[in-house]
């Protein structure tokens, strides 16, 4: 089982603060994150657009969005409470508007393939789902299958604090390429379907995976 971590920082809008976020995080990220335990890899990045598909409107953002991959939730949950991660949080809360919530996802997939690798990554969640509500994952295949048969995907199912949520990624070669296939017809009406499921909001990431 995979396990996906997704993280939107909800940060201050002082730009003295965010330039100095920007030679704080780097450090105190690599000595976080280096070396822990079931932690199989850690990207961050930026947010190139947000929307909330449902209410055809674009979202709030900070800007900046990170992606762990843990092989096992055990392995999270020892983390979250571990001193480690106490000490990042402390050096980040200068800079937060609210504590980190993080969306928390899992699959039988062994990884999130080459989606979080792409140059971008379209990430998609619809929230609110009903307790047995499978058929998303049809909608899902559906809209995989309308961008085309060699997309980049990978989809998993909420749990703990995200459980009644599911999502998938698409990467992508350029913004050139997703913005075409975007605009099909069959592609937003494949996108506007699973707003049949829950509450849908879309993202495009500009990943890079930290070493």
């Amino acid at each position: 089982m995979t396990i996906t971590e997704v993280i939107f920082p909800k940060l201050k809008p002082d730009q003295a603060l965010l330039k100095q976020l920007a030679t704080t995080l780097p450090t105190a990220a690599k000595t976080t994150f280096s070396g822990v335990p079931g932690l199989s890899s850690y990207y961050r990045g930026k947010v190139i657009e947000a929307q909330n598909v449902s209410q055809a409107a674009k979202l709030d953002h900070s800007g900046l969005v990170l992606v762990l991959e843990w092989d096992k939730i055990s392995s999270f949950n020892s983390f979250w409470v571990s001193e480690g991660f106490e000490a990042f949080r402390s050096v980040m809360k200068p800079f937060m508007l609210s504590p980190v919530s993080p969306d928390l996802f899992y699959s039988n997939l062994p990884d999130s393939g080459s989606t979080t690798t792409s140059n971008y990554t379209q990430y998609i969640k619809v929230e609110n789902l009903g307790s047995e509500d499978k058929s998303v994952e049809n909608s899902w295949r559906d809209l995989t299958r309308e961008i085309g048969l060699d997309a980049k995907s990978f989809h998993a199912w909420g749990i703990q604090e995200s459980d009644g949520a599911f999502m998938g990624m698409i990467g992508w070669s350029s913004l050139e390429t997703l913005k075409s296939k975007s605009e099909k017809e069959s592609v937003m009406k494949a996108l506007h379907q699973l707003t049949k499921h829950g509450d849908v909001t879309a993202f495009v990431l500009e990943l890079s995976r930290q070493s």
